[in-house]
């Protein structure tokens, strides 16, 4: 027995009557979304819909949960959680959101350096990581944390650049317990970049140069740094004061750059020699302000994989002195490049 009380008066409305829903949804460009499938499962039974030529489905369900997925040709599948025990009009509309399928894989490169809890960085392998990736008008953000090294990659969506559109992918990721961070930023599309995490560096230092460095054909780790070069008047200086670590090299002081002239900086992966490299490499200083240039679209020509990349001006004491160098000409020798440094630093 309730006692004469009225159930209705106290329960929700939509746990004894049907609700009205209008579902929109919206595509990865904004506006409706055509053809979209959607599953539907309510307290009763599961049932199948397909959005109009705006994007809009209408349904009558049964029951105060539902679950929702929509999917469709090249969408990643959304799935949507909705709560009608709030409602009382017995109607309700639903916008979801959807997006491209992801194909881009960002593969988080780590080494073994050893880290500052003692143990390595294979021991505390996951890495913090955010990026925008920019295709003509469309943008796609997204953060998270991901697994570095044995092959595991994230997927994510930049939009395929078409005619003459433009676009960029910039990430940057940093290890929990490092304090040093990874930038890349590249503007030519694949199907994937590898994003290496430097190591953590216990010296205090005036610049931090480090390379996101991959082979074309096959992304999924970041080529390690033979040796950090530095030119002046096409003569090669000897340099005391630096160390290589992976795909980092760091300078603790800038006195051995003797008289301290405009200096020419490159990067050798001599291990990498014969294939084409992409990616970019990145100078850090010391107040956390970087400069970043992309690796030229063909590179095979360099040398055992020398690549001429910025000029430290001369009395460089943070980033302003720095002057990273596009638009490389490939057939620019040292002392070529030498010159284009005394052009572009002050």
């Amino acid at each position: 027995s309730n006692y004469g009380l009225d159930l209705r008066k106290v329960a929700p409305r939509c746990s004894y009557k049907m609700t009205w829903l209008q579902i929109v949804v919206e595509g990865p460009k904004g506006g409706g979304f055509p053809n979209a499938m959607i599953s539907i499962q309510d307290s009763k039974q599961m049932g199948k819909l397909c959005t109009d030529r705006n994007g809009v489905a209408k349904a009558a369900v049964k029951g105060c949960h539902l679950s929702m997925i929509v999917w469709g040709k090249d969408l990643q599948s959304t799935i949507r959680q909705v709560n009608l025990e709030n409602n009382k009009s017995g109607k309700q509309t639903i916008y979801i959101k959807v997006n491209s399928k992801c194909n881009f894989l960002l593969n988080f490169d780590m080494d073994s350096s050893s880290g500052p809890l003692g143990g390595t960085f294979d021991t505390y392998n996951t890495v913090q990581y955010q990026y925008v990736a920019k295709s003509g008008g469309h943008q796609v953000t997204g953060n998270g944390i991901a697994a570095a090294g044995n092959g595991n990659a994230i997927c994510i969506n930049w939009e395929p650049l078409t005619g003459s559109e433009t676009g960029s992918l910039k990430v940057q990721a940093v290890h929990p317990t490092s304090a040093e961070i990874s930038i890349l930023h590249i503007t030519k599309q694949n199907v994937g970049a590898a994003v290496n995490i430097p190591p953590y560096i216990e010296d205090s230092y005036k610049f931090l140069i480090c390379s996101n460095a991959y082979p074309a054909d096959n992304p999924d780790f970041a080529e390690e740094i033979d040796e950090l070069i530095a030119y002046d008047d096409d003569e090669e200086l000897d340099l005391l004061s630096f160390e290589v670590d992976g795909n980092c090299a760091w300078f603790k002081d800038l006195d051995d750059l003797t008289d301290r002239e405009n200096t020419l900086l490159a990067l050798d992966w001599s291990g990498g020699a014969g294939s084409t490299l992409e990616g970019n490499a990145y100078i850090l200083d010391c107040n956390g302000k970087f400069a970043t240039v992309e690796l030229p679209m063909e590179n095979t020509y360099l040398t055992g994989q020398v690549w001429p990349f910025a000029c430290l001006c001369a009395g460089a004491k943070d980033i302003s002195g720095v002057k990273v160098l596009k638009n490389q000409d490939f057939e620019d020798s040292i002392d070529d490049f030498n010159a284009r440094c005394d052009s572009v630093c002050p």
